[in-house]
């Protein structure tokens, strides 16, 4: 497992901790969903775990080394919510307990790694406050969150926090090359950053569906393209993708209302269709709809149970009323 290079400060604190025999029994990983806390926790527990590491990373070699990686070490216990979308109970956490009140079967640390820790509901954060404030010896817990206002505060407050921040676009592109992305600078922008979303759009075809959905509000406008139809083809498409595609679409639009096209834009490529579309379009519709768009996506993150169709409709017939005023 091997460290991500934007995350060397964030192990380093940890590293000299360890070195110090200073480990605490906390962890509390913090900070935006996309900069990959789960593979730093995974990597952190594969160099713990590890019988002879290597310049403070996992040999690779060792029994405990291919047990981590077949994901079936003994001394490692990932906590996470049963389904997608759905809280972590307590009998998940009661499970988590029990599991470091025993002895480590390898004869070394026992890792909890819980992600993300804010999907607790009440009675399974009260059942882990005993366990945090009285630890097992030779017990690492591993808490990951990206919303730590959701998080108890009993809780965050006896965890050691270590926060994530969005690496400098210079690593970030570095990195991407390393990978062999293509398009690396337009898919970090798309990314807003963040090189392993960027990675991520260039498997997924994030593309395809930027040049579908753009051409498609574009068609829409100009009157080619019902929105009832465009809201059928839609729904052979990721939703949450869609939806961070059309935030930056507005984004770039409210750029290029408010600077009359005189600052940069993430779509660039689209400039003429912005200049077009911005003539057809107030100030006050385009944030109004930039809202629409915002509390959609809101919902959408919290799980609940949209019907896919319905949501296409309102958008694109509330975007084709705007843009024809």
């Amino acid at each position: 497992m091997t460290m991500l290079s934007w995350h060397i400060p964030q192990w380093n604190l940890i590293w000299e901790a360890v070195q110090k025999n200073r480990l605490p029994h906390a962890l509390l990983l913090l900070g935006a969903d996309d900069l990959e806390k789960k593979h730093f926790a995974e990597a952190v527990a594969a160099t713990l775990l590890c019988v002879t590491p290597k310049q403070a990373s996992p040999c690779g070699a060792c029994h405990a080394c291919h047990l981590v990686k077949a994901q079936s070490h003994p001394d490692l216990l990932w906590v996470e919510p049963l389904e997608t979308g759905q809280v972590i109970k307590v009998d998940q956490i009661r499970e988590l307990v029990l599991t470091v009140s025993e002895t480590s079967m390898q004869g070394g640390l026992k890792i909890v790694i819980l992600n993300p820790a804010h999907a607790m509901n009440i009675a399974a954060a009260n059942a882990l406050l005993k366990t945090l404030e009285e630890p097992s010896p030779n017990t690492l817990l591993i808490l990951i969150s990206d919303q730590r206002l959701r998080l108890p505060a009993t809780i965050a407050s006896r965890c050691q926090k270590i926060m994530f921040h969005k690496p400098p676009r210079e690593i970030a592109h570095a990195w991407l090359q390393t990978q062999h992305v293509q398009q690396a600078e337009l898919l970090l922008e798309l990314a807003n950053g963040f090189p392993l979303t960027a990675r991520a759009f260039q498997t997924d075809n994030i593309m395809s569906l930027r040049q579908e959905l753009y051409q498609g509000l574009h068609a829409m406008k100009s009157g080619h393209l019902d929105p009832l139809s465009f809201a059928a083809t839609c729904q052979a498409f990721d939703v949450v993708s869609l939806l961070k595609l059309l935030q930056i679409w507005m984004r770039d639009l409210l750029r290029f209302n408010l600077t009359h096209g005189k600052a940069g834009l993430i779509n660039s490529d689209y400039y003429a269709i912005f200049a077009e579309i911005s003539s057809a379009i107030s100030l006050k519709n385009s944030v109004k709809y930039a809202d629409l768009v915002q509390n959609i996506y809101i919902k959408i993150l919290h799980k609940l149970n949209l019907n896919k169709q319905l949501l296409f409709e309102e958008l694109w017939i509330t975007w084709t009323r705007y843009v024809s005023c």
